[in-house]
């Protein structure tokens, strides 16, 4: 309390008990504080350069802007050419594929008209096939990737009779004699 009461008795100075603060009420002293024509000279010389340097600069950032266009343009068109080869690199190749797959499945399946010949069981006709040629045959088809049902429509186009002799082929069937 009693430093309370020197306070209050000392109250009366006229000197600050903060030795920064002087009696106008500003912490620093004058003579650290900028005057504002200072401040607002200090300013506009550094926007008067600042502009200056503005327009130095400015041609080259056209320059290199258009430049940069330019060269993006450039990017956008071979990029376009290379997509478009790309694509026609898949049509290409999906061309030769749907033509090979022609190829393969003309060869077993179509047979001109005047020379399909429908085998029977019978000797007499000279078409008998034996159980190993029909093995022979379904093994080799195998053998190329071809499928079970392709192999069996081929089977029936042939006029190849199944082993009982009744009834035709079937695509299970041809995939029980790979076993």
């Amino acid at each position: 309390m009693s430093d309370f009461l020197r306070n209050l008795r000392s109250s009366n100075k006229k000197e600050s008990s903060n030795p920064r603060r002087n009696l106008t009420g500003h912490y620093y002293p004058q003579k650290d504080r900028r005057r504002t024509p200072d401040r607002r000279s200090s300013f506009s010389e550094n926007l008067e350069s600042l502009w200056v340097t503005l327009g130095d600069i400015l041609p080259q950032i056209v320059d290199n802007s258009s430049t940069l266009t330019h060269s993006l343009k450039k990017m956008l068109e071979e990029n376009d050419l290379l997509n478009e080869a790309k694509i026609r690199q898949h049509n290409s190749i999906s061309n030769f594929f749907d033509n090979l797959n022609k190829v393969f499945c003309d060869d077993f399946l179509a047979q001109p008209p005047n020379e399909k010949i429908k085998a029977t069981a019978s000797y007499a006709s000279g078409t008998h096939y034996t159980k190993d040629d029909i093995l022979t045959i379904i093994t080799t088809m195998r053998n190329k990737g071809i499928t079970f049902a392709i192999i069996a429509d081929y089977l029936k186009e042939k006029g190849i009779p199944t082993f009982s002799g009744r009834g035709e082929w079937h695509a299970q069937t041809v995939h029980r004699l790979c076993k």
